[in-house]
């Protein structure tokens, strides 16, 4: 069950105001309306709820006065989010029960740190500091990336390139994610090279978009096939849209849609206090004024503070060129982002021509226009690692 219910009719506001609870660590369900709020509440028993007080359906004053009069679900937090101003509306919310009342517009960063507050949540730093962090490693490979963590790794994509990494590893982990960002060969060309890993023992996660054509189920028999193997040694599947799971304890993903033909996924990990974003298949638009305003605030927001960005700039690495001699991914605006994020450092996944040349030297350029800007910039080389 989610963490928190938004009921909101403006879904630019309720897609920021998701992704800022997000990234404190909290499931989030959005609607469009107050319709059937009180038994949605009900049965999702949340921890907070967030309503827009003009909105079709059950306005939210309503809507916060029935959830406080109900003994199940009286125990609920709630903010009150407003375009109008007047100070009888935030008297109402106070007689109501209301544990926060907010004026749009208002500061997304605010919000996060009150909500944190009225759910007793530590701070990020002090989160942070709870536990000891493990080491992260990072290896980009030809058509994907491997993560590795005490007794776990997470593979992003399964390209050429997944079993030249394999062979280099000594033992399987106990546990291993495999996570698509889409069924383009590109992107699955090695997924058999997985079935090592269950022959070994190792239980294996395979996610990937979930899209009409069920293609996660289609292509799950790949990584199962392979001499000796039992029915049980087959991976569990894990359908994704734009959302959060649990990995392990203490390790969240978030997923995102990007801008791609067909299905396809942005994953973000928080691990120990420490972010990694895998954006491989992003097609950004040359020019700032391009930019679809909700869009690039929603990638900001999940680039925000990474220690680590792999993104692609070419809608795929072994495409030919077009004709027009453009990318269909420019990376430029990405530098520009991953300093907006405060990203630490930006991996650009390399071109397969002569335009990769050079590459290092004009994202220095590109970010030395940008005073403060403290984000590393260079291409990903295929069996570079990242410790982080």
């Amino acid at each position: 069950m989610p963490d928190v219910l938004i009921f909101d009719d403006d879904p630019t506001v309720g897609s920021l105001v998701s992704d800022v609870l997000r990234g404190r660590g909290l499931t989030v369900s959005y609607f469009p309306s107050g319709a059937g709020v009180l038994q949605i509440v009900q049965e999702a028993r949340p921890r907070l709820v967030v309503l827009d007080i003009m909105m079709p359906g059950v306005d939210g004053l309503t809507a916060c006065r029935t959830i406080r009069a109900n003994p199940a679900t009286r125990h609920v937090k709630i903010v009150l989010l407003t375009a109008k101003d007047f100070a009888q509306d935030r008297t109402t919310a106070q007689r109501y029960g209301a544990d926060l009342f907010l004026n749009k517009p208002f500061s997304l960063a605010e919000l996060a740190a009150r909500v944190g507050r009225i759910l007793g949540q530590a701070e990020p730093a002090a989160q942070a500091a709870l536990a000891p962090a493990p080491p992260l490693v990072l290896t980009p490979f030809s058509g994907g990336a491997a993560l590795e963590l005490p007794e776990m790794w997470i593979i992003f994509d399964a390209g050429a390139g997944l079993s030249t990494w394999l062979a280099t590893q000594k033992k399987a982990p106990r546990t291993c994610w495999v996570l698509l960002s889409r069924y383009e060969p590109e992107a699955v060309a090695e997924l058999s090279a997985c079935s090592a890993m269950l022959n070994a023992g190792s239980r294996v996660n395979l996610a990937g978009p979930d899209d009409a054509e069920s293609l996660l189920q289609r292509l799950a028999p790949r990584m199962s096939g392979g001499p000796g193997l039992a029915m049980r040694a087959t991976p569990l599947l894990y359908p994704q849209r734009e959302g959060e799971f649990q990995l392990a304890p203490g390790i969240m993903a978030s997923t995102r849609y990007t801008q791609h033909a067909g299905s396809c996924l942005a994953y973000r990990l928080d691990v120990g206090g420490r972010r990694v974003v895998y954006c491989p298949a992003n097609e950004v638009p040359e020019g700032v004024a391009d930019w679809n305003r909700h869009e690039r605030e929603k990638f900001r927001l999940l680039f925000e503070d990474a220690a680590l960005l792999v993104h692609g700039y070419r809608r795929w690495l072994s495409q030919p060129v077009p004709q027009d001699g453009k990318a269909r991914g420019a990376w430029e605006p990405v530098v520009d982002l991953a300093c907006e994020a405060r990203v630490r450092r930006l991996a650009l996944l390399p071109l397969l021509d002569a335009r990769a040349e050079g590459l290092a030297e004009a994202a220095a350029a590109r970010k030395a226009g940008r005073p403060g800007c403290a984000t590393e910039c260079a291409p990903a080389r295929p069996g570079e690692r990242y410790v982080l």
